[in-house]
C-alpha cells in the first residue's frame, strides 16, 4: 500500500528506502590498524555531523566488533553501558546530544574486532596477506560505524596502519606515509570531495604500481595508475587498461571534467567483477591471470566515477541512474573507440539480455524491491542503458549531450532521483518528457509489435499491433521509423492498434524493417496479409 501511494504521488520521485540518514555526515576521519596476522583490526571513526534535528545520532554497526569508547565534543565520554548494539541494520550505536537542528556535532567511536564481511582478508600460496574493502551495497557498516546509505555523502580522511611489505591504496590523494617502530607503516589519504559510504575503501597487499600517462589534460590533467600483483602488471598495461586514459578523456569531454584528483585501477579481492570506488576502482584479482577482465568492464567502472560516485542515486530504487548510465556510457565509449558497428553489436547484446531476463516483468523503479543485491539485474543495467539510448534518439545527439552535461554539473557531489533527471532532460530537449520517463521506468517489459501490411492498387496499408502481455501496458513510440524498401516512413504509435494508409505507393514492398536504426528496445514481426 505504501509503494502504491508513493507511486501515485510522484512515480519518478518515489523514494521508498526504509533505512535513511537521520543526520548529514560532513566528514569521516577513519583510522584502521591491520594486525600482523589474522583479520583483527583496531578502528577509530571520527565524524562531523550537520544535525537535522535534536534526535540522537544513530549509526549502524556490526556486533562482531566491541566498541571501546564513544565521545562527543563538549560532552565528555560515553562508555559502553550507555550504548545500544544490534546485529542488523536497524540497530547500531546511539549517541544522545543536546544540540539542535543546524548545529554541528563531532563524534568519535573507537572499536576492535574481526569483520564478518565488508573487509576481505586473504593469504596467497606464498604467505603474502591482502586486505580489501568490499562495501557495495550496504556493507560498509560491517567494519565502519557510519551512515550506510548512498544519499549521505561525506569527505573522508583515511589513516591505514599495516605491517611491513604491504602497499596501501585508498580513496583520494596520498598525503604521506609514516614509519613506525618494527617497520610498520601508516598511509594517509585525503578524499576532498564527498562520496557515498559504499565507496569508502582501502586495500593493502604486495601491490606494484605502474604509472600511466596523465589523462584528459586538455580539460584537467588526471594522474592515472595501475596497482597489480607483480606477475600481472604487464598483461594489465597492454590488455584491458591499454586505453584507460582514452576512456577518461572521452568521458571528460562528453559529460564534464573528471570529478576527482586522480584515478587508480586496482587488482583486488572483491565479490564483483568491478567495484567503482571513487578514485580507486577494484577489480577481481582472479580475472587477471585468467585473462577474463574485459576492456568494457574498465570503461563501465570508469564511467561510474561520474555516474554513481559523483552523481549518486538518492534512493536505492533509482539504481539505474548509476548502473544504466555506466552501461550506456561504456557503449558510447566503444562507439568512439571502435566505431558504430561495435556500438550496435553491444546494444544488441544488451537488448538480448533484457529479452531473456525474468526481471523484465518488473519495472526499473521497482518500489516493492527489498533485496539490494537483487537490484543488480537486467533492468538497472542493460534496460537502463536502453532508456538513455532511446532518449538520445528521441531528442537528438546535441540535446542529449547538453542534458547530460547539465545533469552532471547540477548534481555533482550530491544525490538525485529520476524525477530530477527527467526535469533536466525535458529542459534540454525543449519538450515535456515526463511521459517518456514514466513509461520507460515505471512500466514493466518493452513493446512487442506485430506489423501486417496489405498492398492494393497504389495504396499500402500498415497495421501495427502491440502484442506484449496486458500487464506490461501500452507503449507510446513517437516517430517510430519504418523502412519500406529503403524508404523511411515515421509513424506515431500510441495505442494497442495503429493503422496507417500510404497513398501513391506503386510497388508491392519486398522488405519492411521496423526501427532500422535501432533506437527503441523492442521486438517486432512483419507479415503480409493474404
Amino acid at each position: 500500500m505504501l509503494a502504491l501511494l508513493l507511486a501515485l504521488q510522484d512515480p519518478l520521485g518515489a523514494a521508498p528506502d526504509t533505512v535513511r540518514p537521520r543526520h548529514n555526515a560532513l566528514n569521516h576521519d577513519i583510522a584502521i590498524v591491520v594486525g600482523d596476522s589474522g583479520s583483527h583490526i583496531l578502528g577509530l571513526v571520527q565524524t562531523t555531523w550537520l544535525l537535522a534535528s535534536s534526535d540522537p545520532v544513530e549509526v549502524p554497526f556490526d556486533s562482531a566488533f566491541r566498541v571501546v569508547r564513544v565521545l562527543t565534543d563538549g560532552e565528555g565520554e560515553r562508555r559502553l553501558g550507555r550504548i545500544t548494539f544490534a546485529l542488523n541494520r536497524g540497530g547500531g550505536v546511539y549517541i544522545p546530544h543536546h544540540r539542535q537542528a543546524g548545529d554541528t556535532l563531532h563524534t568519535s567511536i573507537r572499536y576492535h574486532g574481526s569483520p564478518r564481511e565488508g573487509l576481505i582478508f586473504r593469504t596467497d600460496s606464498g604467505g603474502r596477506r591482502t586486505v580489501f574493502a568490499d562495501n557495495w551495497p550496504d556493507r560498509a557498516h560491517r567494519w565502519l560505524p557510519i551512515t550506510d546509505h548512498p544519499a549521505d555523502k561525506a569527505t573522508v580522511d583515511l589513516h591505514i596502519e599495516v605491517p611491513p611489505g604491504m602497499v596501501v591504496i585508498a580513496n583520494g590523494v596520498r598525503r604521506k606515509v609514516d614509519t613506525l617502530p618494527r617497520g610498520r607503516l601508516v598511509w594517509h589519504f585525503r578524499m576532498a570531495q564527498p562520496i557515498p559510504s559504499y565507496g569508502i575503501v582501502f586495500g593493502a597487499g604486495p601491490l606494484v604500481t605502474t604509472t600511466l600517462p596523465d589523462a584528459a589534460c586538455e580539460i584537467k590533467c588526471v594522474p592515472l595508475t595501475l596497482l597489480t600483483y607483480a606477475g600481472d602488471s604487464a598483461w594489465a598495461v597492454n590488455g584491458p587498461f591499454a586505453r584507460a586514459g582514452d576512456m577518461l578523456a572521452f568521458f571528460s569531454r562528453y559529460a564534464g571534467p573528471f570529478p576527482y584528483d586522480r584515478l587508480s585501477h586496482v587488482q583486488s579481492s572483491t565479490i564483483f567483477g568491478g567495484a567503482e570506488n571513487p578514485t580507486a576502482i577494484f577489480y577481481d584479482e582472479k580475472a587477471y591471470p585468467s585473462g577474463r577482465l574485459r576492456e568494457l568492464t574498465v570503461a563501465h567502472e570508469t564511467a561510474h566515477q561520474w555516474f554513481g560516485d559523483a552523481v549518486t542515486e538518492r534512493d536505492w530504487h533509482h539504481l539505474w541512474l548509476s548502473e544504466g548510465f555506466a552501461t550506456y556510457f561504456a557503449a558510447l565509449w566503444l562507439r568512439h573507440a571502435d566505431g558504430d558497428s561495435a556500438f550496435r553489436a553491444e546494444l544488441r547484446r544488451q537488448a538480448e539480455a533484457v529479452f531473456r531476463s525474468q526481471a523484465t516483468n518488473r519495472p526499473i523503479i521497482d518500489l516493492d524491491a527489498t533485496d539490494l543485491m537483487g537490484l543488480l539485474n537486467s533492468n538497472n543495467y542493460p534496460k537502463g542503458s536502453w532508456v538513455l539510448h532511446s532518449l538520445r534518439g528521441l531528442i537528438g545527439d546535441s540535446a542529449f549531450q547538453a542534458g547530460i552535461r547539465r545533469w552532471y554539473a547540477t548534481w555533482r557531489d550530491s544525490s538525485a532521483l529520476s524525477s530530477d533527471f527527467a526535469r533536466i532532460m525535458s529542459g534540454a530537449g525543449g519538450q515535456d518528457l515526463e511521459w517518456y520517463f514514466i513509461q520507460a521506468l515505471t512500466q514493466p517489459g518493452y513493446p512487442r509489435l506485430a506489423l501486417s501490411w496489405r498492398h492494393k492498387g497504389k495504396r499500402l496499408q500498415l497495421e501495427i499491433r502491440q502484442v506484449q502481455p496486458e500487464e506490461w501496458g501500452v507503449y507510446r513510440l513517437p516517430g517510430l521509423m519504418i523502412a519500406i524498401d529503403g524508404t523511411r516512413v515515421p509513424l506515431n504509435i500510441e495505442g494497442r492498434e495503429t493503422t496507417i494508409t500510404l497513398e501513391k505507393w506503386k510497388q508491392r514492398p519486398r522488405e519492411i524493417v521496423v526501427d532500422p536504426d535501432g533506437w527503441w528496445l523492442m521486438e517486432a514481426t512483419v507479415s503480409a496479409e493474404r
